[in-house]
C-alpha cells in the first residue's frame, strides 16, 4: 500500500514539472527578449520546392547577421585596394 501511494505521488509531480520548466523558459524571455526564438523557413539546397525550418534565438539571429555584414565589407574592402 504505502508503495502504491509512493508511486501515485511520484507519477503526479513528474507531471507537474514540464509546467515549471515552461513558465520559467517564458519568464526568462520576458526579462530578456533576446532570448525569444524565432524560426524562419530556409530553401533546401537541391530541391524546388522543399523549405527547411531553422529556429534560433534573436541574440543567434543579430550575431549571424553581424558575422555576414562583417565578411562582406571585408571582401569588398580588400577589393577596393589598389594592387601593386
Amino acid at each position: 500500500m504505502r508503495h502504491l501511494l509512493f508511486a501515485i505521488a511520484f507519477s503526479a509531480s513528474i507531471s507537474v514539472a514540464p509546467a515549471y520548466a515552461a513558465e520559467d523558459k517564458a519568464q526568462a524571455a520576458a526579462n530578456d527578449p533576446d532570448q525569444v526564438i524565432k524560426c524562419r523557413k530556409v530553401e533546401v539546397t537541391g530541391s524546388l520546392l522543399k523549405k527547411g525550418k531553422v529556429c534560433r534565438t534573436i541574440a543567434e539571429w543579430k550575431k549571424i547577421q553581424e558575422n555576414g555584414n562583417r565578411t562582406a565589407r571585408a571582401i569588398i574592402e580588400q577589393g577596393a585596394k589598389p594592387t601593386n
